[in-house]
């Protein structure tokens, strides 16, 4: 919005500039504008006042293009980072479980296996309806109260996985490496 107004009240300047040119004979509004005596000439003023307006507003929009273009630089360098960390997790062979549980306040993986989510499935609201999940980490979860049923998700890195119990779904490594989506270009 203000480089909006700044750009039309610098149109209107040089507008009035143009039609005052006239007054200037041969030469241009610089040229006339030079000799100190004329500094107090409306058109002068004028001139002045363009030619600040146009610089502050070269600096503005250099500033704003500045920005931006660290900003681009800072988002392909994080795109750039995410790429090779998807890179190394596809290239190691993962083995994901699913656990679901009963009637219990935490949920843990097996040994060797991490934590990588906690879900409940299943609650009744004369129960006392969804519990709050109080706590996450890499080898449980915990909830606020007792729940009737809950999923936990537990992912193994590497060629052997250590035997799992209460499994309810099995997810084994993709048979082929993750190919990131190519970029948009804009």
């Amino acid at each position: 919005m203000i480089r909006t107004i700044a750009l039309a009240a610098m149109v209107a300047l040089t507008a009035g500039l143009g039609a005052c040119a006239n007054r200037t004979g041969d030469s241009t509004v610089a040229a006339y504008c030079a000799d100190p005596r004329k500094a107090d000439e409306d058109i002068c003023k004028l001139y002045a006042e363009d030619v600040s307006t146009r610089t502050t507003l070269g600096g503005r929009i250099e500033q704003v293009f500045g920005v931006a273009s660290d900003a681009r630089s800072r988002a392909d360098r994080a795109q750039s980072t995410a790429d090779s960390a998807m890179t190394a997790v596809n290239a190691t062979q993962m083995h994901c479980v699913t656990r679901t549980m009963r009637n219990q306040q935490a949920g843990s993986c097996d040994s060797g296996y991490t934590l990588t989510g906690c879900t409940q499935t299943r609650y009744t609201t004369r129960a006392g309806g969804m519990a709050i999940l109080r706590s996450v980490n890499d080898q449980e979860c915990r909830f606020n109260t007792r729940v009737l049923e809950m999923q936990v998700r537990c992912c193994y890195a590497g060629p052997n996985p250590p035997p799992a119990t209460l499994v309810t779904e099995v997810s084994p490594a993709p048979e082929r490496p993750f190919t990131p989506s190519p970029r948009p270009v804009s």
